[in-house]
């Protein structure tokens, strides 16, 4: 069972959410039903379709300018920002999970699918506009944001969104995407992770020292020869685009424990339930559905989740 820290908050919240993006949905599988939560856990939306456009133009195309020592300026990674978003939009405009016959890989960043489109709300001129003002804003926050700016300059590598996996427990694996880790010279590494919030309220602590801890049991290819950092060392920068705001967290050792703690007892929990049962020996209706009926409404399974209700 791969475990990671976004999974943990979607099982809390809705564990047949959890089952259904995690159990059931596959792009390879022959069973339609299978390619059809595939396509489900696609939807997005609009809050967070203009967080991911943030995050692919800056893994993309600023993180990449900054490896090749030729930073973009902000107007380039305006104009690529402007353009994904225009792509994406028609993209998601003219496909519906009920006719689509090819697989999300074939389209590359053109692919999306609104969770409005899909539902009978699809976005208006409003929300479109508001979604296009708060990606500009967001991004040229991320360039007058020194705390961020500097460790980025000053590395010697930057790697976006690097998958990292350790073994938590027997049939247990940790899987983590940090949004950028950059590797300094003579000193620990620092993890940025941003945000796209209105608000901006919520400290993501507890997510950074996941990172944090995969990082340290990590090792790449793409890492500086040698490479070896404890938790406590790493420098993490939440970096919340919206509201202008950076928060630096550094570990102690309660914290570790802490986060390790969560880790396990969460784990633990959905390997109770599952026992692991592979998709074919489990039902949607051993999940318990969500706790608050309005999760329901922006939950991208909210279709096949009242089909299994019925059915029983």
């Amino acid at each position: 069972m791969r475990w990671s820290y976004s999974a943990s908050r979607s099982f809390k919240k809705c564990q047949r959410q959890w089952f259904y993006k995690n159990m059931v949905a596959s792009a390879k599988a022959r069973d339609p039903v299978r390619r059809r939560i595939n396509l489900l856990s696609k939807l997005q939306s609009v809050s967070a379709w203009r967080g991911r456009i943030v995050d692919q133009v800056i893994s993309n195309t600023v993180i990449p300018g900054i490896n090749r020592g030729a930073p973009v300026m902000l107007r380039e990674a305006k104009a690529q920002a402007r353009a994904l978003f225009d792509r994406q939009l028609l993209f998601a405009r003219n496909h519906s999970i009920a006719s689509f016959d090819t697989k999300p890989s074939d389209h590359g960043d053109d692919f999306c699918l609104l969770h409005g489109m899909e539902y009978g709300a699809p976005p208006t001129d409003d929300e479109l506009n508001v979604a296009w003002e708060e990606i500009a804003q967001a991004l040229a926050n991320l360039y007058a944001l020194d705390a961020v700016k500097a460790p980025l300059k000053a590395a010697d590598h930057v790697i976006a969104q690097r998958a990292l996996q350790f073994d938590l427990m027997d049939g247990v694996t940790v899987i983590s995407y940090p949004d950028a880790i950059a590797f300094l010279d003579d000193t620990p590494p620092v993890i940025v992770d941003w945000k796209v919030h209105a608000f901006g309220d919520n400290d993501a602590w507890l997510q950074l020292a996941i990172y944090a801890i995969a990082l340290a049991r990590s090792s790449h290819n793409d890492f500086p020869p040698d490479f070896s950092a404890k938790p406590d060392e790493i420098l993490l920068l939440e970096a919340q685009l919206l509201t202008n705001l950076v928060r630096e967290h550094r570990l102690d050792a309660a914290q570790i424990e802490e986060t390790e703690e969560y880790m396990m007892s969460s784990a633990y929990e959905i390997a109770c339930l599952t026992e692991g049962k592979k998709y074919e020996e489990l039902n949607a209706a051993d999940f318990m559905p969500a706790i608050h009926p309005e999760s329901c409404q922006s939950c991208a399974f909210r279709a096949p989740c009242w089909e299994s209700a019925h059915a029983h």
